[in-house]
């Protein structure tokens, strides 16, 4: 039994049955019983398809990340699918891995489902080169991209002031006397890209300038943090201090130089649950995920009512202070 049955035994068209599935007020009452009676007799239970039928909506959001492995992502997805759950949307979930291809894949898999708004959940799907294929799925269906920017018509964005909240500790550790303070970062997305911006922003406006030999690309693992940070050393690079680009940079430093005996100031970003784990408790900036997902959320509300929204907003970001930012 399908929507077409439904239609054929109440002797209206499937686009009158999807209105009384979707409680539309342009149904006649008699027209609307005899529809729910047919419903009722057979047992019919609507997929998300049938309901979308001749209104011009799924009541489907399609969500893409690169991995659910990843904290950040996990939890990102777990505020947007709680939020379509409890706001009677479904969700399709699809992580895509780093592949640009598989990307590119995934995005048009969610056009193809007739989706009506596709979350993206972080800054690795902007490509350097070629955002074509994000601006062809624009065009069909709006997209919402948390923690990433991209300046397309149709695409929304929500992002942390990260650039801010960098400049602004570089500020306070020169207050502390480190000016060799040493970045860790692994790829450059978006968001490093504002990171380090707002890195060198923190050396000028203390009237220094940011030495690029402290500006370091790292595996995010603990080994090949382990690694670099001993390599650096054998190299003679001098840092009185480190930040890691995410709290798995920054407490991969703080385990290698506890290691050999060497304490100092330790920042990572994302505030996650290794940051309170780690010993010492790591500091780490708080990039304010749940605010943006709450934001972005609204504006898939705002675009479902056919509202408009603002294409780019900023979200606050804080430093969270704990023992690592206390050493020496």
């Amino acid at each position: 039994m399908n929507i077409y049955d439904i239609a054929d035994k109440a002797g209206v068209s499937i686009a009158t049955v999807s209105r009384v599935l979707n409680d539309s007020p342009n149904v006649r009452a008699q027209t609307r019983e005899r529809v729910l009676e047919v419903i009722r007799l057979e047992g019919y239970t609507p997929n998300a398809f049938a309901r979308g039928l001749g209104l011009g909506s799924m009541r489907m959001v399609g969500i893409l990340c690169t991995s659910v492995r990843d904290a950040f992502y996990a939890e990102g997805v777990s505020y947007v699918e709680e939020h379509l759950r409890k706001n009677n949307l479904n969700a399709i979930l699809r992580c895509t891995g780093p592949s640009t291809e598989d990307k590119k894949q995934a995005l048009e898999y969610m056009v193809q489902k007739n989706v009506d708004a596709i979350v993206l959940i972080g800054s690795t799907f902007r490509e350097d080169d070629d955002n074509s294929h994000i601006a062809a799925a624009a065009r069909q269906v709006p997209i919402i991209i948390i923690s990433g920017h991209l300046d397309l018509p149709g695409v929304y964005c929500v992002t942390s002031d990260e650039k801010r909240a960098v400049s602004d500790l570089m500020v306070q550790l020169f207050r502390r006397h480190k000016k060799r303070v040493l970045f860790l970062h692994d790829v450059m997305t978006y968001n490093c890209q504002q990171k380090i911006a707002g890195y060198r922003d923190g050396y000028a406006q203390c009237g220094e300038r940011a030495d690029d030999a402290l500006i370091v690309q790292v595996e995010r693992n603990l080994d090949a943090v382990n690694d670099c940070i001993k390599r650096l050393l054998v190299q003679g690079v001098s840092f009185d201090a480190v930040i890691g680009a995410e709290d798995i940079l920054a407490l991969g430093a703080q385990k290698s130089l506890l290691r050999i005996g060497l304490s100092m100031p330790i920042i990572g970003f994302n505030n996650s649950t290794l940051a309170r784990c780690a010993t010492p408790e790591l500091t780490s900036v708080d990039n304010g995920l749940e605010k943006m997902c709450s934001t972005a959320l609204q504006i898939l509300d705002d675009l479902l009512d056919k509202k408009s929204a603002t294409p780019h907003t900023i979200v606050p970001a804080h430093l969270i202070e704990r023992d690592s930012f206390r050493l020496n």
